[in-house]
């Protein structure tokens, strides 16, 4: 098997260098990733590399590796790994070259099935993790492959460490904490999420401090310390002695104050503040007033040079602005919302949300949309969905059906991506091109969508579900739509409005489907409830109530 394996990886590097070297800036790219500041000439002397490119971005081995690697490369890579994600066939393509070009030695004694597949196994992150440059990871490369094969994997570690550590990895880029600064959410299938933020540790340390500092006054009743007022009055020192302001743990008050901040940062503009229409940054505060010595980002927001004016910008908390860019997605099936069985939701990128915080989301929603699905398997119907603007209603259908980018391996969520005709849109004579149907739309990002109207990729409908994909090389698979309804139990959604009222003790209303529901006795029926993000009000706690409590008109419109 690791004979296999390494002979699969040398051919799936082969395979990328060659598309590379087909490119016309392919070569001028491989002697980029090829050079290192050891790099010299034949005098001795050091070549000339720049090594400010070099290091322009992240210095890690099998990241640089990856970049060696285009879209269509990938998207090739990806449909001969059983559909894998993109991001999954960029990673082993990278490893693999990383392999090939720095660890041949290793790789070709365990093809020959001289050593065993482990020692190479880790390799590529340990280079990574020392910030090796290539010719250093060559050089390690001769040392393992000279190493006695009857070592154990205990001893090759061991060797393999010390000798890393003798190496002279690539120089440290101190601005690269500051540069590779991010923010990230994982959604978890137990209704939690993970917000993580990557970024100059003493940024996030002073955050960190001062909110812990903040949370354990909160906790110890130390309020006169925090500025605090009541009437009008600073709180007294020692008010609050012997008293237990709440019952919140210090990681939970940590957690509360952060989650109820109001984010902002710094801009400066290009021109005075007098050339700037007011009206976008309502809310603003000019001169850097509001923001002082105690920012979270510790002045790393504001951008540019020289004169202009500087602006604090706050993130708002209302509005139809926030509605329509911070939305939260929530797809719930209409029996879950209507009490009679605890099905689960979705929330964006398909995690798993449970009844009951289905349930408490939607009590408090802003705005509902019906989406039918198909009792059958599951996915979403070409209907449109039930709201006042069409073309709105037709791009969410869109998006709900297919959740990312239809394009093979890539995860890009529908709600970000470009809605594209399968068959394109005639300007010239419309009545010959593509009709703007549901039938014949699908949401591509904007990198795959521009690949596809360049004509380096190609897409047809085969099926009402399935897209065809000719990709470069004259590679085919297809794209299917996953499912979102559940086909255990089909249910006319007239009957579940019927069967909660008399659950509640109330008589069935008359049923309010609506041309939208004419026809569509039997399929299974999903509800998307969206919250607009917006903090309750200060003081106030948020409770679920039962559907018998709920008004006629907050019930969802099917």
């Amino acid at each position: 098997m690791g004979r296999w394996q390494a002979v699969e990886a040398a051919q799936l590097a082969a395979f990328a260098l060659a598309r590379l070297l087909n490119r016309d800036d392919g070569a001028e790219r491989l002697e980029l990733f090829l050079a290192s500041p050891a790099v010299q000439d034949g005098s001795g002397a050091a070549a000339d590399v720049d090594i400010a490119e070099l290091l322009e971005e992240d210095p890690r081995l099998t990241y640089r590796a990856g970049e060696l690697l285009d879209a269509d490369v990938l998207m090739v890579l990806s449909a001969g790994m059983s559909k894998a994600k993109r991001a999954a066939a960029r990673r082993e393509a990278a490893v693999a070259i990383v392999w090939f070009l720095g660890f041949y030695n290793l790789l070709d004694s365990i093809a020959r099935g001289r050593l065993p597949f482990a020692r190479i196994a880790r390799l590529g992150f340990r280079a990574d993790d020392a910030l090796l440059p290539l010719d250093q990871v060559q050089a390690l490369d001769r040392y393992l492959d000279a190493l006695s094969p009857d070592l154990s994997m205990g001893q090759f570690e061991k060797l393999m460490r010390h000798r890393i550590r003798t190496l002279d990895p690539l120089p440290a880029d101190p601005e690269a904490p500051r540069r590779n600064r991010k923010v990230q959410l994982e959604r978890c299938d137990d209704d939690s999420g993970i917000l993580a933020l990557t970024g100059p540790i003493d940024v996030l340390d002073a955050l960190y401090q001062r909110t812990r500092a903040t949370a354990r006054a909160i906790r110890r009743g130390e309020l006169s310390a925090l500025g605090l007022q009541i009437d009008g009055e600073p709180v007294a020192s020692g008010a609050f002695d012997g008293l237990r302001l709440d019952e919140r743990t210090i990681s939970h008050l940590m957690f509360d104050l952060l989650a109820g901040s109001r984010p902002q940062t710094q801009l400066r503009t290009r021109a005075t503040v007098d050339d700037v229409d007011a009206t976008l940054f309502d809310g603003a505060v000019f001169g850097g007033a509001a923001g002082g010595s105690s920012r979270a980002d510790g002045g790393h927001g504001v951008g540019g040079e020289g004169g202009g004016e500087v602006i604090d910008v706050l993130c708002p908390t209302d509005g139809v602005w926030l509605r329509k860019q911070a939305a939260v997605h929530v797809t719930v099936p209409a029996s879950t919302l209507l009490g009679l069985d605890d099905s689960p939701g979705r929330v964006a990128n398909d995690a798993t949300l449970s009844a009951q915080k289905c349930r408490e989301i939607a009590a408090h929603a802003t705005s509902w949309v019906r989406i039918l699905t198909d009792p059958v398997t599951g996915v979403v119907t070409d209907d449109i969905a039930l709201t006042y603007e069409p073309t709105a209603a037709m791009r969410r259908t869109v998006r709900q059906k297919w959740r990312t980018c239809t394009a093979p391996g890539c995860s890009h969520p529908a709600e970000s991506c470009e809605i594209d005709h399968i068959r394109s849109f005639s300007h010239l004579d419309p009545a010959t091109g593509g009709p703007t149907t549901i039938e014949n739309l699908h949401p591509l990002c904007k990198h795959h969508h521009q690949l596809k109207t360049a004509g380096v990729i190609r897409v047809r409908k085969v099926a009402a579900d399935e897209l065809e994909w000719v990709l470069p090389m004259g590679v085919e698979t297809t794209s299917v739509p996953a499912p979102i309804g559940d086909t255990r139990d089909v249910t006319d959604p007239r009957d579940l409005i019927g069967r909660a009222h008399e659950a509640d003790g109330a008589s069935a209303p008359e049923a309010r489907g609506g041309a939208g529901a004419r026809g569509r006795a039997s399929a299974a029926d999903s509800t998307e409830s969206e919250a607009d993000g917006r903090a309750a009000p200060s003081g106030r706690v948020k409770v679920a109530p039962p559907l018998s409590a709920l008004p006629q008109d907050a019930l969802p419109p099917f």
